[in-house]
């Protein structure tokens, strides 16, 4: 009696565990600009590039927001530059409307560059969000109690 009372537990945690194997909690929660994961705020790319490490797409979008935003970084510094140049040039006396409307054009253009690179994290994030409940061959799983050819057993169906 005890053999099968531990028999039929054990199946029933086999046959329950692909149930819970992947909750909702695993995805990646975007509100106003900032990711959560388990209820915790992701403060730096790494660790959305940690989490994300198992989705090649996912991976491969959100490397791609990285490069993008080291342009918008080095695009904003030119402008800033330009800007700053401008308004000591101005106090001196001296005014070059080219260099003002090319740092104001550059900082203009490393904004639209810093949106560009948020929103290719955001795809990154939708792409593992919606790849969780995938298996990496594409099918689903199955687990039954059924005939072998030894008799009865277990059969797992792709």
């Amino acid at each position: 009696m005890k053999r099968i009372f531990v028999t039929l537990i054990t199946l029933l945690f086999i046959g329950l565990g692909p149930a819970f194997a992947q909750t909702p909690n695993d995805s990646i929660v975007v509100e106003k600009n900032k990711f959560y994961y388990h209820g915790m705020q992701i403060e730096s790319m790494r660790q959305i590039k940690s989490v994300l490490a198992n989705d090649e797409l996912a991976l491969k979008e959100v490397r791609k927001a990285g490069v993008t935003n080291g342009f918008a970084y080095v695009v904003s510094f030119i402008g800033g530059f330009a800007l700053g140049w401008e308004v000591v040039d101005i106090i001196r006396g001296n005014f070059n409307p080219y260099i003002l409307v090319g740092g104001i054009g550059f900082t203009a253009a490393g904004i639209g560059l810093s949106f560009l690179a948020n929103s290719q994290v955001k795809k990154g994030v939708a792409i593992y969000n919606a790849n969780l409940g995938k298996t990496s061959y594409g099918g689903s799983v199955q687990l039954d109690i059924g005939l072998t050819p030894g008799g009865a057993g277990l059969t797992l169906s792709f």
